[in-house]
């Protein structure tokens, strides 16, 4: 009996053996299937974040650009505005100096006048305050 027994044991694992490599090998065909179904899977999902990453990395250059230019442009039209401030600033007081220059030579000319016209315009003001 105990060579039956063992004759018997020897076929279950035997049995057992075929049975786990069978499930082995099927286990390892469907990993496999698995894998081979989702390579293409990820390469296409690789290829475009790829594709959304250079997409990315070309609206960030055209911002940068474009920001740069802007900033290049208002600085442009500050630096004109000053310069065109400056200029007029001179201007007027060229014309004050010269408008100056011209009453001095009036009163100096024409004192009685000039004291008159002075009289009347602080008279004019005076009333324009104390007006009710």
């Amino acid at each position: 009996m105990d060579q039956q027994q063992g004759e018997a044991v020897s076929e279950a694992v035997v049995k057992v053996g075929d049975t786990v490599s069978d499930v082995a090998a099927k286990s390892e065909k469907a990993v496999q299937d698995k894998i081979d179904q989702a390579t293409p899977v990820l390469r296409d999902l690789r290829e475009r974040a790829e594709t959304a990453m250079d997409k990315a990395t070309d609206l960030a250059q055209q911002a940068a650009t474009a920001g740069a230019e802007t900033v290049n442009r208002i600085h442009g039209v500050a630096h004109d505005m000053a310069n065109q401030a400056s200029q007029a600033a001179t201007a007027i007081y060229q014309q004050g100096a010269r408008a100056g220059g011209s009453v001095s030579r009036y009163a100096a000319e024409q004192p009685l006048t000039a004291l008159l016209v002075a009289a009347a315009i602080g008279y004019g003001i005076a009333y324009l305050i104390h007006r009710p």
